[in-house]
């Protein structure tokens, strides 16, 4: 469960910069969805015991969607790309 809420913050900068760049919708579902699996596969080659159902309960889909559609990293980010990069993470 800790790893999960990690992780999904690396794939909320994905959805952020994909909507800092104006890539659609389309796109950042395939970053969410890719991100989910990366996640499933990362955490079960460390912890094998984890259940499928634990990345379908609230700390794993449902955090991750969440994060990726108003998280802060999802909006720094896309503050990131929209600024052209000359703002650094901390500034943001």
């Amino acid at each position: 469960v800790e790893v999960c809420g990690a992780l999904k913050n690396i794939v909320a900068l994905g959805a952020g910069f994909t909507d800092g760049m104006g890539l659609g919708d389309n796109s950042k579902a395939a970053i969410i969805r890719i991100g989910l699996m990366e996640m499933k596969k990362f955490i079960q080659s460390r912890y094998p015991s984890v259940k499928d159902a634990t990345f379908f309960e609230s700390c794993g889909v449902a955090d991750l969607i969440v994060t990726c559609y108003g998280g802060r990293n999802r909006r720094c980010a896309e503050a990131f790309v929209k600024g052209g990069g000359r703002k650094s993470f901390e500034e943001l």
